[in-house]
């Protein structure tokens, strides 16, 4: 009995990953479509990487349709990277003196890249930063200047409000002689 349930459940487990690698190739397959219909220079397995990835974040797909089946293949992702273990093995300048002197100049176009970009990075955010606090400042320096506003009209109008007879008569005086 145990054993039937076992054998039930790892068949059960084997076709939940085998539909989740087709909802997977489903995806790959659109971005093929895709690529093809409109010609954009992309590799047709990104866009579909890009697609799963929005209609992940849309929950349009939920994770555990495709849990399984992803880490299934990422089980066997190691496989992938023999062929260029041989290849690196097929040439064996690679490992020669050339082969190092091309592994520095990648590694230290690496490093100038990394850094270039560091950079550019801190000059854009010291920028944001100094253009978020000008806004800020601009904007205490605003509500400042309406609170200053507002108690010195309110001041304004409790003095002029016994006042407000004397400058009617000066309105109507200065208004009689211009005619």
């Amino acid at each position: 009995m145990k054993v039937s349930i076992r054998l039930a459940d790892a068949l059960m487990r084997t076709i939940r990953i085998i539909a989740q690698i087709l909802i997977l190739y489903i995806f790959y397959y659109i971005g093929v479509f895709i690529v093809h219909i409109t010609g954009l220079p992309l590799p047709a397995s990104i866009l579909g990487l890009v697609l799963l990835a929005f209609c992940l974040k849309m929950n349009w797909v939920k994770v555990d349709y495709i849990r399984e089946g992803a880490g299934f293949l990422i089980g066997f992702m190691t496989l992938f990277f023999i062929p260029p273990i041989v290849g690196i093995i097929d040439y064996p300048e690679l490992l020669s003196v050339n082969g190092f002197l091309l592994l520095g100049t990648v590694f230290v176009s690496t490093l100038f890249a990394i850094l270039i970009s560091s950079k550019f990075s801190e000059v854009i955010e010291k920028k944001e930063i100094a253009l978020l606090e000008k806004k800020e400042f601009n904007q205490s320096m605003m509500k400042k200047a309406e609170a200053i506003q507002y108690h010195k009209s309110g001041q304004n109008l409790e003095l002029q409000q016994p006042n407000t007879n004397v400058k009617e008569d000066e309105v109507l005086e200065s208004n009689h002689l211009h005619r």
